[in-house]
């Protein structure tokens, strides 16, 4: 079976919503990515990735009506121009399908795309094209089988740097009792709540906010970040007065010669033994709950 590929290049700020739109008009998928003469702007690894220009590619049915659906385009879009072309069915799926993960993390818990037939347990589904950010990643690997080994029922939960929300949406499903969500870009707010809404996260479990909002000294039961050494290290003594004695925090996007660095950058944290994907570590720990603590740590 064949199918209708249309591409269209939107600005970054309506992308979402004109993806969302095309979905609604007939299309079996929409995928993401930066337009061809668009350059990605380097994000934190595994997060999401953050174009001025987005190019919407979606699979429709053969027999769309290509003149109702450029009227439909045009409510969001201006003088909407967009390229046609056909791709075998399952060619385009699979392209669609790509960067999609289907894996179960801890044992406990699943990472879907959207369609895939869901398993018994806690599961997040995510759209490979539109989530961004899906688990493929190998820090944001890390981060899911820290998050899917946890007791997590009944804590509060802080994600800094959320990207597409998976990190805070994994401890939703997994039973935290509160998930704070924290990100500088607006982008990737949008992608958090789109993520939260699909996964039928409430608001009230799920707070997504910029770093300005953020408040709470010692009130986090878990700090979990996923982004670059350089910021972790800036960021030390707030996340150290965001914990409270005895929580777990959890440092991500790390290389392995910069450990020790880090290690040292936290000095009122015990660490445990760093865990390894390739290139690429996660360091864990608990604050310690005393001075005489730290000196032993």
């Amino acid at each position: 079976m064949s199918w209708l590929k249309l591409d269209l290049d939107v600005v970054a700020a309506v992308a979402e919503e004109v993806g969302d739109l095309l979905l609604e008009l007939g299309a079996l998928s929409v995928s993401l990515s930066a337009s061809s003469t668009d350059s990605v702007i380097e994000p934190a690894p595994g997060s999401t990735p953050l174009w001025r220009c987005n190019r919407l590619s979606a699979l429709l049915p053969l027999d769309v009506d290509v003149a109702a659906l450029r009227d439909g385009l045009a409510s969001r879009v201006q003088d909407p121009c967009f390229e046609v072309g056909f791709v075998d069915g399952d060619d385009g799926l699979a392209r669609w399908r790509e960067h999609a993960v289907e894996r179960c993390f801890a044992e406990r818990l699943w990472v879907l795309p959207r369609d895939a037939q869901a398993p018994s347990g806690p599961s997040l589904r995510l759209d490979p094209g539109l989530a961004f950010g899906t688990g493929g990643h190998p820090t944001t690997r890390l981060c899911l089988e820290w998050l899917a080994g946890q007791d997590l029922h009944g804590l509060r939960v802080l994600d800094f740097g959320c990207g597409s929300g998976i990190l805070a949406l994994a401890a939703c499903v997994l039973g935290a009792r509160q998930v704070v969500a924290v990100d500088h870009d607006p982008q990737a707010l949008l992608a958090t709540r789109e993520n939260a809404a699909y996964n039928q996260v409430t608001p009230e479990q799920l707070i997504v906010q910029e770093p300005t909002e953020l408040s709470g000294e010692g009130g986090f039961d878990v700090v979990i970040a996923n982004i670059l050494a350089n910021p972790l290290l800036e960021l030390a003594s707030v996340f150290m007065a965001l914990l409270r004695p005895g929580a777990a925090l959890v440092l991500c996007g790390l290389l392995a010669n910069q450990a020790d660095q880090i290690v040292k950058g936290y000095p009122g944290v015990q660490f445990d033994v760093p865990m390894h994907d390739g290139d690429w570590l996660r360091l864990s720990g608990v604050k310690c709950a005393s001075e005489r603590d730290v000196e032993k740590a």
